[in-house]
């Protein structure tokens, strides 16, 4: 099966990504420091999400238009910046075929797990209780959503394009880590004013 071997192969760029991400979260503080933390990851997000929803994705996850979580993100930024656009965006890995997007789509669709704990942090270290959309989409549904897309990826039909998937997932994790540490900075306050 696609997901085990996806697990194993994908897990120290994974780790890697997951260190770099918590660290930098440890240093939000405040709600500017959140909103400039927000425009950073939103500039790889947004258009990665936007890419792989290019291709015809619902043939192998039935449920991907509620996978959708730009406007959740968007909602959040806006909530600090209401003219907010996006104009810098990140550099992203190549998404030449429909098996590269399933292989970017592990990356965003396991994130999602981490989601309250990230929620979590974000709360306690800048009093805030909402524009947690984002971090906290699907909500109950988190467990169920994971689990449908765990059967999609096993379905066998992708087997024969596991290394393509597995190669893109690790692009995806160390383009986002990339990006991160370009923009691993000691106050995201500054990019609250940016138009990143």
């Amino acid at each position: 099966m696609l997901h085990p071997h996806l697990r194993s192969t994908t897990d120290s760029a994974h780790r890697q990504l997951e260190k770099l991400f918590i660290s930098m979260l440890q240093s939000v503080n405040s709600p500017e420091d959140y909103e400039g933390f927000l425009k950073i990851i939103a500039a790889f997000l947004l258009p990665m999400e936007e890419v792989l929803h290019q291709f015809p994705l619902k043939t192998l996850v039935p449920d991907i238009e509620a996978r959708k979580r730009s406007k959740d993100l968007l909602e959040d930024i806006r909530y600090y910046d209401k003219k907010w656009e996006l104009k810098q965006t990140a550099p992203l890995p190549p998404i030449f075929t429909i098996y590269h997007s399933i292989g970017a789509l592990y990356v965003l669709e396991g994130s999602t797990l981490g989601g309250p704990i990230i929620a979590k942090m974000i709360r306690k270290q800048t009093g805030l209780d909402n524009t947690l959309l984002y971090f906290e989409n699907y909500q109950e549904k988190r467990k169920s959503m994971w689990d449908n897309f765990r059967m999609a990826l096993d379905q066998s039909v992708l087997q024969p394009h596991s290394e393509i998937i597995t190669a893109s997932a690790i692009g995806c994790f160390t383009a986002y880590q990339k990006w991160l540490e370009i923009n691993n900075k000691p106050s995201y306050a500054k990019n609250s004013n940016s138009s990143m």
